[in-house]
């Protein structure tokens, strides 16, 4: 069985929380970066120290190849790919099932990054996702109970 689903959006948008909910719901991989990264051994939650970012990025991008490779996979793959180009190649390289993004605009990204105490350089990373931004025809928004999140912002 082959369920692959692509998670773009902006930092501090939901989209590690949307993986989450969607692999409890039809458990499977979830593929984050960042928790890639604290596996590695980072103390932090985002922007992590370059060499951990760098090792990270390379795991995800073996996974990735492994999961668009394979016939048989449920995959969570969470990527901010904000441009539609970008993210309309990364569906087809992970041969994706379906493409969310998970927009809950940028006042509200940003009054997330604020409340979650995330480190500087999240506010810039959000407006600049914002800049870059494009809708995509492989696009789709999640439903609406799915953009509940465990943290308190």
């Amino acid at each position: 069985m082959r369920h692959v689903v692509l998670i773009a959006g902006p930092p501090c948008g939901g989209k590690s929380t949307l993986a989450g909910q969607l692999a409890q719901a039809r458990p499977g991989i979830v593929l984050d970066r960042d928790v890639i990264a604290r596996g590695l051994g980072s103390a932090r939650g985002w922007l992590h120290e370059a060499g951990l970012t760098e090792r990270a990025e390379q795991i995800m991008v073996g996974e990735m190849a492994r999961i668009g490779a394979a016939d048989d996979v449920v995959a969570y793959v969470v990527r901010s790919v904000p441009t539609p180009g970008a993210r309309a190649e990364l569906a087809h390289r992970l041969r994706a099932e379906l493409v969310y993004v998970v927009d809950p605009g940028m006042g509200e990204c940003l009054r997330r990054a604020t409340a979650d105490g995330r480190p500087g350089g999240t506010h810039a990373g959000v407006r600049e996702w914002y800049r870059r931004y494009g809708p995509s025809g492989v696009d789709r928004r999640p439903e609406a109970p799915r953009l509940s999140t465990s943290r308190r912002w």
